[in-house]
């Protein structure tokens, strides 16, 4: 199930040589709750519970254990299924044969009352036909879905480990299991659960990312209190880190925000942007330090950056033109007849509106391409020396050449990135200036 990458994507831990955190856990009570429900003998227990279940609704023509083995080859079948308990594969499975029944509707039976049914009639050879004659019955439905809850529940993980079979857990699986979280430092989850180390399954859960934004907010509010409570004290700038975040400060304002909306709007939006500018660059930055990790290179962060600057944009935009007003400045003055105007300007708006948001869209993958790209090329790099000593003997005198040459540009692939860092920081809130700009006056 592991990912070559997924040391450069968001989960919910950080992520450090095993040397230095080792999982010294020594029972099933031990070990996150998650991992627990990822094991085979769990979801067996789990496939049991919900096998006895559905028995009890005695529904006519079910086969219980053809649905077993058909979950089980599901998530042998490919890699991506591993780890999905059977009342996941259920719900997976149905919804994709409701969704394939609508598509098939439109094209076959327009006229069908219920797409499942009618689709179910046609293709006699889908599998679990009993499962959805059994969810026609409100009753029989209830009772799944209370089968669902308790299998899913933290009493039916509680009483496996309190089972037999959690008590019996093998040295050799403790072993495999604390192997696998050498190095993690799970970050604590009191608001949620976890599917597993990378995905959310209830509630809200706090991950490594969200770690790292928070600190960068918490960075820049103390450096800039900091900065605010020098300059209103009166006295003339000094020191190092005085003259480095004003002159930043300053040349965020004369070569990003006054150049991309004018000397005029420039210091009423200059909190915002440069807000902005400095915790883009906080986030790139973060990237660069080891067993962090960029927030800018999770399109979740770029995709609500670039929502705010639309939002900013949108509200400052209505406050100067009016509503009105600033749904027909989405599409410029042409100075057309009024009889070329009636067909040609709806449809011009329609595409300004699009392109509208299209801009704030790339705005986000922009950000998000350039810095996910460039620590892609760093592990390429670096993996090139990797799997070169896996390849040939380690005495082999050509592997030591290949890993200088890995680490070499790996050294110059980093000097580039923290240009980026800084580059995409600026692109990003002088595209976001020019935004806002644009959208309070007319074209």
């Amino acid at each position: 199930m592991a990912s070559d990458i997924l040391h450069i994507k968001d989960g919910y831990y950080f992520e450090v040589p095993k040397m230095f955190w080792r999982s010294n856990r020594a029972e099933v009570n031990d070990f996150p709750g998650w991992m627990v429900r990822l094991d085979d003998d769990y979801q067996a227990r789990e496939a049991d519970a919900i096998s006895d279940g559905l028995r009890q609704l005695e529904i006519d023509g079910e086969d219980i254990s053809e649905l077993r083995n058909a979950w089980e080859n599901w998530r042998h079948a490919n890699h991506k299924n591993a780890g999905w308990p059977m009342d996941a594969y259920v719900e997976q499975y149905v919804a994709k044969i409701k969704e394939k029944a609508a598509s098939w509707k439109d094209r076959n039976a327009p006229s069908a009352s219920d797409a499942t049914q009618a689709y179910l009639a046609a293709h006699p050879d889908v599998q679990h036909r009993w499962f959805f004659k059994m969810l026609e019955d409100p009753k029989a439905a209830a009772k799944w879905s209370d089968l669902k809850a308790k299998v899913n529940s933290n009493d039916f993980l509680e009483q496996y480990k309190l089972s037999d079979a959690g008590k019996s857990w093998s040295s050799e699986k403790i072993a495999e299991y604390n192997h696998a979280l050498d190095g993690k430092i799970m970050i604590p989850q009191p608001f949620g659960t976890l599917r597993n180390a990378h995905e959310a399954e209830t509630g809200f859960c706090i991950s490594r990312y969200m770690v790292v934004e928070v600190v960068v907010a918490l960075l820049l509010f103390f450096a800039f209190r900091w900065l605010a409570k020098r300059i209103n004290s009166g006295t003339p700038p000094k020191g190092k880190s005085w003259n480095l975040l004003e002159g930043f400060v300053q040349a965020v304002r004369d070569k990003i925000v006054v150049p991309a909306m004018g000397e005029h709007d420039a210091d009423r939006f200059m909190p915002f942007l440069w807000t902005m500018f400095f915790f883009i660059l906080g986030c790139n930055l973060m990237g660069m330090l080891p067993w962090i990790g960029a927030p800018t290179a999770s399109f979740g962060t770029t995709a609500a950056l670039a929502f705010l600057v639309f939002i900013v944009g949108l509200a400052v935009g209505v406050q100067a033109l009016g509503l009105v007003g600033y749904l027909k400045n989405i599409c410029p003055s042409l100075g057309l007849p009024w009889y070329l105007s009636f067909w040609l300007v709806p449809a011009l708006w329609l595409i300004e509106a699009l392109s509208l948001l299209i801009k704030h869209a790339v705005l986000a993958v922009r950000l998000l391409m350039n810095m996910g790209a460039g620590h892609l090329v760093l592990l390429g790099i670096l993996g090139i020396g990797i799997s070169a000593k896996a390849a040939m003997e380690l005495s082999n005198p050509a592997w030591f050449g290949v890993a200088g040459i890995s680490v070499l540009g790996t050294t110059l692939m980093s000097f580039l990135e923290v240009f980026v860092a800084f580059l995409q920081a600026y692109v990003f809130t002088f595209l976001a200036a020019m935004f806002i700009g644009s959208s309070m006056h007319h074209h």
